[in-house]
């Protein structure tokens, strides 16, 4: 079979280009490291990397979610710890304010301490991010959390919701708490709690406490409601139940609690027992009526009693709100925690991810060097091989 000069020029050259195209190739692979540039290189590898590519960005947006709501959880855990000390300077107040030698006026200057504190705490309730969201607003976060209404008391204006977010593919997290929870609640471990009505008598208590946890009626709240008997004397009714004679100084057992009374309660009076979460928890109202407390003057035993009971009861309701506000504390230091750990696992996930991507379309530089000097070699053969072939004729023997 004869061939043409050109059947042999073009078959050369064909052989050359492609060895040329191969060898560029290769110089590509050296130079930038990566074996699969396009699918067509390796189109199971390239596939698989397609996959580990997005489980790297979702690791990487699962990062930027756990370092917000790091920066989100650690400035409410800065603001309740402000919020527990002040909490903690009102019960130091109300200690002072119960010591019988006091003056009206110095009872106004702890109310004027009192206030401090009160404005303090709706400072921090109102608490805005470094984006000017309120902290603890819920999903309301471009309102204020806490203002005043038409009589001077602090209502939430938030909702019971928590902004959450992904933190990991199976896992989202609360990246704060509401008003409601923090300032408005009191802890599952919180006791109970007794209010004096608007009494006229001298009538004072302590407790209530724990007598009987068995009783079959422990927990239930209960109203005493005094009345002034036939005879003169004073009498009490347990939930509107027969009188019966009450005795100054006897402790009460009722529903698994002790409570005892001292004074003499005038006909009208009442004394209220229920649990805590009942007694409508509100840290703004417990300092608002202790503040009016403080700021009335005492001019008789029936003033004193009322200041007794007062400082009594916000004596409790402050401890349970800060009770409150350590659980919370303790919530938040636990989500932090547990961002850490995912942290960590993330950044292992994302050198796994990383290492298995690089085996999926990284160059071995070994192999790939050796080819491309292999390439260099064979191309400048063929290239040689094509020069001298395109040199040849007939002609020159003829």
């Amino acid at each position: 079979m004869r061939l043409s000069s050109a059947t042999i020029y073009n078959q050369n050259l064909n052989s050359m280009l492609a060895q040329q195209s191969e060898y560029q190739k290769a110089a590509l692979e050296v130079s930038s490291g990566t074996r699969v540039v396009n699918p067509s290189d390796d189109s199971l590898a390239a596939a698989q990397a397609v996959t580990v590519r997005q489980s790297i960005a979702a690791n990487a947006q699962y990062a930027d979610s756990r370092a917000a709501i790091t920066t989100s959880l650690s400035q409410e855990e800065s603001t309740l710890d402000s919020v527990n000390d002040a909490i903690t300077s009102a019960m130091t107040l109300v200690v002072q304010a119960g010591n019988g030698t006091l003056s009206d006026a110095d009872r106004g200057s702890l109310a004027t301490s009192l206030q401090g504190i009160y404005d303090t705490l709706v400072t921090l309730a109102n608490s805005t991010d470094s984006n000017g969201n309120y902290l603890f607003s819920g999903y309301q976060s471009q309102s204020p959390a806490f203002a005043a209404n038409a009589d001077g008391e602090m209502v939430y204006q938030g909702d019971s919701n928590v902004v959450t977010q992904q933190v990991s593919a199976t896992q989202s997290m609360a990246s704060g708490d509401n008003g409601a929870t923090v300032f408005l609640s009191v802890s599952s471990t919180a006791g109970f709690i007794a209010e004096a009505g608007d009494n006229a008598g001298t009538l004072t208590f302590d407790g209530p406490d724990i007598a009987d946890t068995g009783d079959a009626n422990y927990g239930s709240g209960f109203t005493l409601t005094f009345s002034t008997a036939a005879d003169g004397t004073a009498q009490y009714s347990i939930d509107g139940a027969d009188p019966v004679a009450y005795t100054e100084g006897e402790t009460l057992d009722i529903n698994g609690l002790s409570l005892t009374l001292n004074g003499t309660p005038a006909d009208g009076d009442s004394l209220t027992v229920s649990a805590a979460a009942e007694a409508d928890p509100d840290l703004f109202a417990t300092l608002k009526n202790l503040i009016s407390t403080l700021q009335t003057p005492v001019e008789d035993e029936a003033d004193r009693a009322a200041l007794s009971n007062t400082l009594s009861t916000a004596s409790r309701q402050l401890s349970n709100a800060q009770d409150n506000v350590l659980t919370v504390i303790t919530s938040v230091g636990a989500r932090l925690s547990q961002v850490e750990v995912l942290d960590t696992i993330g950044d292992d996930l994302a050198l796994s991810y990383t290492e298995r991507l690089s085996g999926l379309v990284d160059a071995d530089y070994t192999e790939s060097v050796s080819r491309y000097v292999t390439l260099q070699v064979s191309m400048q053969a063929a290239q040689q091989t094509f020069a001298s072939v395109q040199q040849l004729s007939l002609f020159e023997y003829i």
